[in-house]
């Protein structure tokens, strides 16, 4: 019978060899565990995207507006000053301005017209005979023009009236103001008031 004798250097080197190899299993299932984990995880967030992407879609909403075309007008006042129809204005006219001021959609055609006034004399609708008074039976002559030059008459028809585009923007358009010359009427305020139009 063969007996097998194990020194102490046997046992210890029998006993590194077992522990190395528990360590080694260890580390084997630890790192299969982490690898089993981190393929669960990217699979998850994989199926994750996905579905995401899956649940979205797209749909065209329309919108609209209507635009009408509108405008819109504003004055200033003409204001003449003192008339003096014996010595200052005897042979010359007294001259004035205002401003009419129109905004208009982008496009669309309009026209400015004005009336006689509240006090208009005997004359045609194109050409009016328009008056300031200071009282009853006191007139004082005077008329509106459409042109720098004074010789067209801005009435209330459309050969009388200006025309103008909108541009979207305000514009601007001079009214030119006289008053005839040697007027003799009585001292006082003469006023007047003129209705301006705009149709588009």
């Amino acid at each position: 019978m063969q007996t097998i004798k194990r020194t102490t250097s046997n046992v210890s080197l029998e006993i590194n060899f077992l522990e190395n190899e528990r360590v080694m299993k260890t580390n084997f299932i630890q790192s299969a565990l982490k690898r089993a984990i981190v393929s669960a995880i990217t699979l998850w967030l994989t199926m994750i995207g996905t579905q995401s992407h899956a649940d979205t879609g797209t749909l065209i909403m329309n919108v609209s507006a209507t635009v009408r075309h509108s405008c819109s007008i504003d004055t200033t006042p003409m204001a003449f000053g003192t008339y003096d129809g014996v010595v200052a204005n005897a042979s010359t006219t007294l001259n004035a301005t205002a401003t009419i001021i129109s905004t208009c959609t982008s496009g669309a055609a309009a026209q400015i017209t004005m009336n006689a006034g509240a006090y208009e004399g005997s004359g045609s609708t194109d050409v009016p005979v328009r008056r300031m008074t200071a009282g009853a039976s006191e007139y004082l002559v005077y008329q509106v023009y459409s042109d720098v030059t004074r010789e067209t008459v801005w009435g209330n028809t459309v050969p009388t009236g200006i025309v103008t585009n909108g541009t979207g923007s305000p514009q601007t358009h001079k009214v030119y103001g006289s008053i005839p010359s040697a007027q003799l009427v009585p001292e006082g305020d003469y006023s007047d008031q003129i209705i301006v139009t705009i149709t588009y």
